[in-house]
């Protein structure tokens, strides 16, 4: 019984390890180019996901707690971050999670750091209202910050 119970566990951490492996790929982003900004190369269209656990205003839409994709892009000369809901059914396993419409678009402004984030985040801020609010997002796999 104990080596049936062991060869599960195995097979299981097999298949997450797989299943981590596939989504870090996916999360690389489809359709995205690159462009040189003050030295370094900026790579458009990066995706990454980020779970809020209250109300967050993006510009002028508040987010529910959820699960968002969060995507940046360009549209003309202005840099943008894109978030679209990823809605999380019964049976939810990472990297099969249905991307939904989209919620909220920001402008930003884009500023190089010192090293490429392994994962997405989010700073926030309290506004004068007293609401929390996006002040900066790295997203996954960029070298750059966007400012809100």
């Amino acid at each position: 019984m104990k080596n049936t119970v062991s060869i599960v566990a195995s097979l299981i951490l097999a298949v997450a390890a797989l299943s981590l492996s596939a989504l870090a790929q996916d999360h690389q982003g489809h359709g995205m180019h690159s462009q040189k900004q003050q030295g370094q190369t900026l790579t458009v269209g990066k995706k990454g996901e980020v779970h809020f656990t209250s109300e967050v205003k993006a510009g002028d839409t508040v987010l529910k707690p959820g699960m968002y994709q969060v995507q940046h892009l360009e549209e003309g000369a202005d840099h943008v971050i894109v978030f679209k809901e990823v809605n999380m059914p019964a049976g939810y396993r990472q990297g099969n999670t249905p991307v939904g419409k989209e919620v909220a678009r920001i402008k930003c402004k884009v500023e190089p750091v010192n090293k490429k984030v392994s994962n997405t985040k989010i700073m926030l801020r309290t506004n004068d209202k007293g609401e929390k609010e996006i002040a900066e997002i790295q997203v996954a796999g960029e070298a750059f910050k966007h400012l809100m």
